[in-house]
């Protein structure tokens, strides 16, 4: 009896381990297959279409006129890729935007065929220094397929036109604008021109305030410059609206600035010459403003053209300084004793740039 009982006993004890054992590796097998199954199903399920991935994107600090894009149709794809388009999307305020780069400035160009497996690095010639700063999502679009984005933080420029001064009443001739590049700018940037709405204005009229220099112009972060610009705000029609100044540099970054309106022109008008036949040392000119302006202006010359001949020696008398609606009249010292019986032209300016002409005969005696 004793012998008996201590078979059983050991029979139960090897039960035991070997339940233990099994139990062992159903658990283990089990939590294998849970998690190799969770793995294939998040990560490593292969698509049953047409799968991209955008392997990296590069933004060039020191050249913002394009971007790059590479782009990888893995081999596991069912099929190869077209891809048809890509885009920046930019998100301000939560409001999404995309900006479609022009497929022609691509290169190489789209619609492009990405075959299985490969991988192709495009440039995207379109400016993005509007974005410098955010985070932006680049976009590929596919055909009949779903495209891919990649998310990019780009580097801080920023570049500002502070302030732009036109002080009409002491010149219309030129204006200054004050352009500075942030302290929190990654680089320096080099000012290249400058735009009067959609003109250019000429590089050689455009000078650094207390510099004998113009542009191109280096700002390193944090600095600014006043620029004077010769720009004759008369003859371009600028009086009397608003503008857009934009300041341009070498590295592709602008920025704009929207003036106020700007004070209207003044209309001015010679109304009358009178010449004494029996003087021929002089004559006089009546000049009138047909104008509301706030500001006078001051008649500082008056010049006789005859045919290509312009005569600067006229000497003036008198009060010159011309207020809104009003009239004044100037006696002028010039002998005109040779030009008897000739047509000429008086024309009669202003200190701020204003001029107008008139067409005369001068009498014979």
């Amino acid at each position: 009896m004793h012998t008996l009982l201590r078979d059983t006993k050991g029979i139960s004890t090897l039960s035991l381990i070997i339940l233990l054992i099994v139990s062992a590796l159903v658990g283990a097998v089990l939590s294998y297959l849970w998690t190799v199954g969770y793995y294939v199903e998040m990560e490593f399920n292969v698509p049953e279409g047409i799968t991209i991935t955008i392997t990296n994107v590069t933004f060039s600090i020191e050249d913002s006129t394009h971007f790059n894009v590479t782009i990888l149709n893995p081999s596991y794809s069912k099929e190869d890729a077209n891809i048809t388009g890509i885009a920046i999307i930019s998100t301000v305020n939560d409001v999404e935007t995309i900006y479609d780069v022009n497929p022609w400035t691509v290169e190489p160009s789209i619609p492009y065929p990405l075959i299985r497996g490969e991988t192709v690095t495009f440039k995207c010639i379109r400016g993005w220094g509007a974005f410098a700063g955010q985070i932006i999502r680049v976009i590929v679009f596919l055909q009949d397929a779903s495209g891919a984005t990649f998310p990019y933080k780009t580097s801080i420029v920023e570049l500002e036109i502070v302030e732009a001064q036109f002080d009409v009443a002491a010149t219309i001739e030129r204006f200054n604008v004050t352009i500075k590049n942030s302290a929190e700018s990654n680089i320096p940037l080099n000012l290249s021109r400058i735009l009067f709405d959609y003109s250019v204005i000429p590089n050689q009229n455009i000078t650094i305030q207390n510099e004998n220099a113009t542009l191109p112009q280096q700002l390193l972060p944090g600095q600014n410059k006043t620029l004077v610009c010769t720009w004759n705000l008369w003859k371009t029609g600028a009086l009397g609206s608003s503008h857009t100044i934009t300041a341009q540099t070498l590295q592709g970054y602008s920025t704009s600035y929207e003036t106020e309106t700007l004070p209207h022109s003044v209309s001015l008008n010679i109304t009358d010459v009178t010449f004494n036949a029996s003087d021929v040392g002089g004559f006089n000119v009546t000049v009138s403003r047909l104008d509301s302006s706030s500001y006078n202006v001051i008649i500082n010359r008056i010049t006789i053209t005859n045919g290509t001949q312009i005569f600067e020696n006229v000497t003036i008398i008198g009060d010159t300084i011309l207020g809104p609606n009003s009239t004044i009249l100037i006696q002028c010292l010039w002998n005109w004793g040779a030009f008897k019986d000739q047509e000429v032209k008086i024309t009669v300016y202003t200190t701020q740039g204003f001029h107008k002409d008139k067409l005369e005969t001068f009498p014979n005696e």
